[in-house]
């Protein structure tokens, strides 16, 4: 089993999300690789830019919390169940209801 995700990390990310997630956006989650985030959103269907550049925004805000950390974005479609993960160690921040 894999170490839990920081708590300031999780925390740091669901902030950033607030007012940001859409319909089409159907989990979220947050991990880290030493001073590298990556914010990885799982979709629906492609995503439009305004979906693009709210996944964009909040990962601006998660990395200003952490000054000598950098961020990558994943943004991935996939239209089948979602990963078996702890959501703890996988990061998870938000699962849509489905």
């Amino acid at each position: 089993m894999g170490s839990i995700v920081d708590p300031a990390l999780r925390l740091s990310a669901q902030r950033a999300l607030l007012g940001a997630i859409y319909p089409n956006f159907r989990a979220i989650k947050v991990t880290a690789n030493g001073s590298q985030i990556v914010l990885t959103v799982i979709c629906e269907a492609a995503p439009d830019e305004t979906e693009i550049d709210a996944v964009s925004a909040a990962a601006a805000e998660i990395v200003a919390d952490f000054p000598h950390a950098s961020i990558s974005e994943q943004v991935i479609v996939i239209n089948g169940p979602l990963p078996v993960e702890d959501a703890l160690v996988a990061g998870w921040v938000f699962q849509r209801a489905e």
